[in-house]
């Protein structure tokens, strides 16, 4: 539909300064070369070792990266992880160790939209760095069989490591993903499972998300591995002696850093001025695309903001022909537009009432034409009368009247990552308009002579009145001073 194309074509531009939301990430423990058998028949698996992940921490910090006007859908995730290995064994070891560069549970780009979301990502390769013992080393890359039934090949990062017998060796991988993005819930996974390549259980780990704003149930759905902590600004998860599985696999739905900026800047504006029937609109159509995919619902919680939104958005706006048209749009799409003989009648009932309203209150109303002509199209029979129109509702003038104090700003500036963004909060106070009951006029106390207003011009009496004192007072002084002059001549 149009109105849906043009308010999310909207919805990015207008958002264009807010960093972009993040997408899919999949990361994957660091892992042990692939058995030499692998690529024929053989299950995925790797090459025996006497090697113990005795810890790792894992840090992904979501990173604003500033939109441009050529690709506004690109997101930014730094990693950093960090690994202790324990040689267990007998005799010294030396590898190739890898680290996966792409999805480990997903062909890429090609299962994009077989999740609820529809994001992938790319890791760039020119950012992957290791650091062995603190010093950097090598990096190849190397291609196997995928570990995805139905996918072709991986590639992975491969590093040369020896491990002394019983000795730790710290490995720090670094390594920034740039995605693709043009959904608004997110999906972060990390993989451990990989992990189960190396000996014995990994002895105590964690796995920590940032975010450049406070966690909350709002920005982090319901759908992600619960067992996490939140730290204010960080989800973490944390685990000792874990032999991993992909069940022990870490998933984390979010709503896209982007989305969730902009979602807080309009509650802000509307509870300044909730007279703004476009913003409601706004508002309610970001709630739906995030809690739905094509015409399925994904998130019940924002599914049921759409609705709560547009009905007090309403409430705000009782004659405004667009929000009831945009509601009414909203109601048929997912009940009855792609439902063909399952359209449920009470809700085409309901979205046929609140078009009525908005044709009432604007007979040109585009999008009510629209969805009326998609009614039509359905079911030959149907015959719609027009409504009669409607008078204007009273509503109460509301006028937000900010101080002098700026109003927050975002502020971009350039590092070694790329944009990061600097926030300058500062409180605004809002002013009460002052109603329209009319301003008392200033009384006469103890003396007739008339009060004015202050804004008041008094240029029209009080002027003449001063320049006409002047004038008698120099000819008074000239009559005066001629009778002193002769009375002195005599």
């Amino acid at each position: 539909m149009k109105l849906a194309k043009t308010v999310f074509t909207i919805l990015l531009l207008s958002v264009f300064f807010i960093p972009s939301g993040f997408v899919q990430v999949v990361h994957a423990d660091v892992a042990p070369p692939p058995a030499p058998q692998l690529g024929g028949l053989e299950p995925f698996g790797y090459q025996e070792t006497n090697v113990q992940m005795v810890y790792e921490r894992v840090e992904m910090e979501l990173r604003p990266f500033l939109w441009s006007a050529d690709d506004f859908s690109k997101a930014r995730v730094n990693v950093t992880a960090y690994f202790t290995m324990h040689n267990q064994g007998t005799t010294p070891e030396t590898m190739q160790a890898i680290f996966p560069l792409e999805s480990f549970t997903e062909c890429e780009p090609q299962d994009v939209g077989i999740r609820d979301n529809y994001t992938y990502y790319t890791v760039t390769p020119s950012s992957f760095e290791v650091l062995l013992n603190g010093k950097g080393v090598p990096v190849q890359n190397v291609v196997t069989k995928h570990p995805h039934e139905g996918c072709e090949q991986m590639n992975w990062a491969g590093f040369d490591v020896t491990f002394p017998v019983q000795e730790d060796v710290t490995i720090r991988v670094e390594y920034i993903m740039e995605s693709v993005d043009m959904d608004l819930m997110q999906t972060i996974e990390y993989i451990l499972e990989t992990g189960a390549g190396w000996a014995g259980p990994i002895q105590r780990g964690e796995v920590i998300v940032k975010f450049p704003y406070e966690v909350t149930t709002e920005n982090v759905l319901a759908e992600s591995t619960p067992g996490y902590q939140v730290r204010h600004n960080e989800l973490v998860w944390s685990f000792e002696n874990l032999e991993p599985t992909s069940k022990d696999n870490l998933q984390i739905s979010i709503v896209s850093p982007a989305a969730w900026q902009y979602i807080l800047s309009l509650r802000r504006e509307l509870k300044a001025n909730p007279v703004l029937p476009e913003k409601w609109i706004e508002l309610a159509q970001l709630h739906e695309y995030l809690s739905t995919s094509h015409i399925d619902v994904r998130n019940e919680y924002y599914y049921q903001k759409v609705a709560d939104t547009y009905e007090q958005g309403i409430t705000a706006n009782p004659n405004s022909a667009a929000l009831h048209s945009a509601y009414a749009w909203f109601v048929y799409h997912f009940c009855c537009f792609y439902n063909g003989e399952e359209t449920d009648p009470a809700e085409e009932a309901r979205a046929l009432d609140l078009l009525n309203k908005a044709l009432a209150l604007d007979a040109e109303d585009s999008v009510a034409q629209e969805v009326l002509g998609y009614m039509k199209d359905q079911n030959p029979d149907f015959v719609f009368t027009p409504p009669a129109a409607l008078l204007p509702t009273a509503t109460p003038l509301f006028t937000a009247t900010p101080s002098v104090t700026p109003s927050p700003t975002l502020t971009f500036m350039p590092d070694d990552m790329g944009m990061s963004m600097i926030v300058t909060v500062v409180q605004t106070k809002l002013v009460e308009a002052p109603t329209s009951t009319p301003r008392p006029e200033p009384a006469a106390i103890g003396s007739p002579t008339q009060m004015v207003a202050p804004n008041e011009n008094q240029n029209g009496t009080t002027a003449p009145r001063i320049i006409l004192g002047i004038l008698l007072g120099f000819l008074v002084g000239m009559g005066a001073g001629r009778f002193w002059q002769r009375r002195a001549r005599k």
